[in-house]
């Protein structure tokens, strides 16, 4: 069975969520964010292909960051970034709600004991 764009999603979202739940207070969590989205993209170009194949999403994502890998402009390095990109956004908007989550509950606790 091959990998898809949102399995690698669903895997990255969990170890975030794991990540976060140990740290909740990370000086730079920006940094984990962009060590999961790199580690989770694939290196073999018949993993690459197959993921494109199987997203619109990522055949169609317009990359912001140059190609990944050696910088040349092929079309795995391109869906290599579009991986990472589609990735990454998806980690930061967990991140994002993981720490509004964390905040209130430091409220509530803060609240409650005084």
């Amino acid at each position: 069975m091959s990998t898809t764009i949102e399995q690698i999603k669903l895997d990255t979202l969990e170890e975030l969520e794991e990540r976060f739940k140990a740290e909740p207070d990370m000086a730079y969590p920006e940094d984990m964010v962009s060590e999961i989205a790199d580690s989770s993209v694939p290196i073999y170009t018949f993993d690459l292909i197959q993921i494109a194949q199987s997203s619109v999403d990522v055949l169609t994502h317009e990359n912001e960051l140059p190609p990944a890998f050696d910088g040349t402009p092929t079309i795995t390095n391109q869906i290599a970034t579009a991986i990472y990109e589609i990735v990454q956004e998806e980690l930061y908007e967990k991140l994002y709600e993981l720490q509004q989550e964390h905040e209130e509950q430091q409220k509530l606790s803060d609240e409650m004991s005084q």
